[in-house]
């Protein structure tokens, strides 16, 4: 009797059977690695941008000498600086729904504002003023701090900052 030698068959159907679940799971985790890393490179580079505009809002609304603010909407603030870096005359932080894909905080010149930061959710945009008795005057005039919040698409972080501003209260010198 001869013997033969190879594969039969049905042994090269069960190999090429394992090779392909192989790859597919193989291919899932690779898939899923490759995803998951872009996902958190999107985030990161969100979550810098939206810092970066904290930090911005923070360093403009600190030296604010006189404002104006829209107190049933939350959403803008005219201000002048007393900031030698910044131009003089009103600037303004203004969060922008006039793209209705595209939410955006601005920032500038009081109708020449730039992006400052893009893809922000409509309903977690907010600007407040906090008003107390800081000169002990006997009326809560005086800003105490302003709030800053807001959160990005995609994004289930809250972004949030407390400016106090420097000149919004008179030096009482005895």
């Amino acid at each position: 009797m001869k013997q033969e030698k190879g594969f039969i068959l049905i042994e090269l159907i069960m190999t090429i059977v394992l090779v392909g679940i192989i790859a597919s799971f193989t291919g899932f985790f690779i898939y899923s690695g490759i995803n998951g890393y872009l996902r958190a490179k999107e985030i990161t580079a969100s979550a810098l941008d939206a810092q970066r505009a904290l930090d911005r809002m923070s360093l403009e609304l600190r030296y604010i000498d006189y404002f104006t603010a829209n107190p049933a909407l939350h959403t803008s603030l005219e201000y002048i600086s007393k900031d030698p870096v910044l131009s003089t005359g009103i600037r303004r932080v203004l969060f922008s729904t006039s793209n209705p894909n595209n939410h955006m905080i601005l920032i500038g010149m009081k109708d020449n504002e730039q992006p400052l930061l893009e893809h922000v959710d409509p309903g977690s945009f907010n600007l407040r003023v906090w008003y107390k008795d800081l000169d002990q005057d006997g009326t809560a005039d005086d800003v105490a701090y302003i709030d800053v919040g807001f959160n990005i698409e995609n994004i289930s972080t809250d972004f949030a900052t407390r400016i106090f501003p420097r000149n919004m209260v008179e030096r009482y010198i005895p």
